[in-house]
């Protein structure tokens, strides 16, 4: 991935979370506002249903009306509207005609209210409604209610209709102010976001970005070991036609040598097969229940003896006795594996040890050879894909550099462990731990 196609999905990455956030902090900030404007004028509303159906609160306001007095006959006295404030809260009398009728009882909150009129279209309904306030000298003060409005009970004092006011102007206020915090709020949250969508951007691509190295470092690798036998092939077959009338016995060398070049191609290609379907995947296990010493006992037969005609040491510890569940063909390449590497890399009089044995809930597993040891560098790519600690050596071996990469994928498929340390005073240490079960 070049890094203008890099930048480029990073960006549209980085654009996305940033409008993923503000969209929720968008729709949050609407949800909160309705649920806080549903849930201010709640109380407020349900006072004033309460206070037009409280027929004893009405009968006394029309009473006092009538006694022409401000303060409730002796010996009654003038209910509260349930659940309001009384300063804030006032109970209108209406004449057919509009006119205000109990100004006296309203006192001096009546030249705030001069500007009031009567509205007989929603009756027994919650109304919003703003007058300017006459006792002040700004024009731009405005009185904020809520109302209901009702027909008076029938009396024979000319009131006609009945409204309940109740001032909202600190809830409006109330509301303003809690609107600029959480607008504030969500500007320097999304903000934040921003910067949270950056570090998140970067963290989501270091995978893919990591995941298209690999692939484009397998795929050149890989182009590379297959143009080598390739080759080779080709100018064996080439070397054949320039030489039409020599016979096969004749030509054997190139033959054989084109031959082993193909076997060769054919291993390279498998292993490249067992990799793709590891990364995508499609690498699946057939686990059963395998008695273990019988396992590696008939393992390492073939390689008893080619270390015996090597003159190499070949010694094992067969401790398992017990049984586990793995994938018997998978493990069995990954043992051939290191065995072989363990021949390939060691020289005559050399000591080859194969360890088996069960510790606590895992079967333990080691392949030691007392060869030529491995740097740290060494160590810490040495199951890297096509690494080969000793490029010239591997020629010689046949070795592309996959085996150990296929061992380490197998043996993670497994939910095991696979490490490599020294074994001193010379040689290395391969072992794997795997689950019993």
């Amino acid at each position: 991935m070049n890094n203008e196609r890099s930048n480029k999905q990073r960006l549209q990455s980085f654009l996305i979370n940033v409008s993923a956030f503000a969209l929720v902090f968008f729709l949050l900030g609407v949800i909160v506002l309705e649920l806080f404007n549903q849930s201010a004028y709640r109380e407020t509303d349900l006072s004033l249903e309460q206070a037009i159906e409280d027929t004893r609160l009405i009968q006394a306001e029309i009473n006092s009306y009538q006694s022409d007095s401000l303060t409730m006959p002796p010996g009654s006295t003038m209910p509260n509207i349930p659940g309001t404030n009384r300063f804030n809260t006032q109970l209108i009398l209406w004449s057919e005609d509009g006119e205000i009728l109990n100004k006296q009882a309203l006192g001096g909150r009546f030249s705030q209210l001069t500007n009031l009129t009567l509205s007989t279209e929603n009756l027994d309904s919650i109304q919003s409604f703003s007058i300017d306030d006459q006792s002040t000298s700004t024009t731009e003060d405005k009185l904020l209610f809520r109302s209901i409005t009702t027909a008076a009970p029938s009396n024979n004092l000319g009131v006609s209709y009945i409204q309940v006011l109740a001032n909202t102007n600190q809830i409006k206020n109330a509301m303003s102010n809690f609107q600029t915090i959480l607008i504030l709020s969500m500007v320097f949250f999304w903000i934040l976001s921003i910067g949270i969508s950056y570090f998140l951007t970067t963290l989501s691509m270091r995978p893919i970005l990591a995941s298209w190295k690999k692939q484009q470092e397998f795929v050149e690798n890989a182009s590379h070991e297959l143009r080598t036998p390739l080759t080779i092939i080709q100018n064996s077959l080439e070397r054949l036609f320039t030489k039409p009338n020599r016979t096969i016995i004749d030509e054997s060398e190139s033959i054989a040598q084109a031959l082993a070049e193909t076997r060769r191609l054919t291993g390279l290609t498998a292993d490249l097969l067992t990799i793709a379907r590891s990364d995508a995947n499609q690498l699946t296990l057939v686990k059963e229940k395998v008695e273990l010493a019988p396992f590696i006992a008939e393992l390492v037969k073939p390689f008893k003896e080619i270390a015996e005609l090597d003159e190499k040491r070949f010694v094992i510890e067969n401790f398992a006795d017990a049984t586990a569940v793995f994938d018997q063909k998978k493990i069995h390449q990954v043992l051939v594996i290191l065995l072989d590497n363990a021949l390939k890399y060691t020289s005559s009089g050399d000591k080859i040890t194969l360890l088996s044995e069960i510790s606590n809930k895992h079967w333990l597993i080691e392949v030691k050879n007392t060869g030529p040891s491995i740097t740290d560098e060494e160590k810490a790519r040495i199951f890297d894909r096509f690494y080969r600690e000793d490029r010239s050596r591997s020629k010689e071996t046949g070795g592309y550099g996959l085996g150990l990469a296929i061992a380490k994928q197998i043996v993670d498929e497994h939910k095991g462990q696979i490490s490599v340390k020294d074994l001193l005073p010379k040689g290395v240490i391969f072992q794997i731990r795997l689950p019993k079960e």
